[in-house]
């Protein structure tokens, strides 16, 4: 489960106060696409905080719309053995495989740094950073 075939940005957004970035992912093996959600994280690289299953039709749900629960959160099953551990080094090799697909860490990285620089309001994730204002 680890052979990304491919990675693709499909946007930026903020959920719960958090920036974030949805990956589109296909894999070899699987007929499935994923969905991988990417936040910043404080050692400057990323962290992926949830995989889903994307079960809509991309002819019929173009836009994306996930209230119909087209999108179904698989972050543990794919990464658990039977005993409901998580096995770290398999969660590890799909996110860098995903990071290292093409300009995607690039990409992140850009983004998150502008997000960085605009901060205006002083939390725990710009301590260091330089304000504008």
């Amino acid at each position: 489960m680890t052979a990304v075939k491919h990675a693709e940005i499909r946007g930026f957004t903020e959920r719960n106060d958090v920036h974030c970035a949805d990956i589109e992912v296909k894999v070899e093996g699987f007929k499935d696409v994923f969905l991988a959600e990417f936040t910043g994280s404080r050692d400057n690289d990323f962290d992926m905080t949830h995989v889903y299953r994307k079960d809509a039709s991309e002819e019929i749900d173009w836009y994306d719309n996930n209230l119909h629960e087209a999108l179904k959160d698989v972050s543990e099953e794919m990464f658990q053995n039977e005993a409901g551990e998580t096995i770290w080094a398999k969660r590890e090799e799909f996110k860098e495989g995903i990071l290292t697909f093409g300009t995607i860490r690039k990409e992140l990285n850009e983004h998150f740094q502008l997000l960085r620089k605009a901060s205006l309001f002083h939390n725990e994730d710009n301590r260091e950073q330089t304000f504008l204002h």
